[in-house]
């Protein structure tokens, strides 16, 4: 199966983004193929551009990317109580002249500094999702407060049960997604 990531930290050092390292490595340590679509080059979306010029190149390639894969992991900090513009924007051209959402599999995450766990984002992004027609896959919860407490700098898992979380979660993502790709 393909197993697509998308962080919507646009940060180099993204705390979220090395936690979507650590998912993607389990994913693959169970044979799937594995790779991270970098929201950067995706313009904001606007619809009237959008009108004059159709889709740009950039948000093509996203929605291409979703198409193409068998699952999304999405790995989101909690900013202001929500997802992050770049994750809202991603949903926006995602959602645009033929819905690539709509009964694709999802597994929402999230990690901050703080005590917050991402709960916030998870539920926005998550209806976001789900009001698309996307199946987000619930179980098992990976929300983590306090980043520090379980991952090092250089992004390395320093808490076994962290460690293990992901790869439950992983195959709870390959569980749901085979079983829909066989009807």
């Amino acid at each position: 199966m393909e197993i697509l990531g998308i962080c919507g930290s646009l940060r180099r050092e993204s705390w979220n983004l090395k936690l979507l390292h650590r998912e993607m490595e389990a994913f693959a340590s169970l044979g799937h193929d594995t790779r991270i679509f970098d929201l950067a080059p995706v313009p904001m979306y606007h619809p009237d551009d959008e009108a004059a010029r159709g889709i740009p190149p950039a948000a093509e390639s996203l929605r291409r990317a979703i198409r193409e894969a068998d699952a999304i992991v999405v790995a989101c900090p909690e900013y202001n109580s929500s997802m992050t513009s770049a994750l809202k924007n991603a949903l926006e051209w995602a959602s645009r002249r033929g819905n690539v959402l709509q009964n694709r599999v999802f597994f929402v995450i999230g990690t901050g500094p703080g005590r917050s766990a991402c709960a916030r984002m998870h539920m926005h992004a998550t209806y976001s999702l789900e009001s698309e027609g996307a199946i987000v896959v619930h179980q098992p919860r990976v929300l983590l407060p306090t980043v520090t407490n379980f991952m090092a700098q250089d992004g390395s898992i320093t808490d076994q049960s962290v460690t293990d979380l992901l790869a439950q979660a992983a195959e709870s993502v390959i569980w749901t997604a085979e079983r829909l790709s066989r009807k």
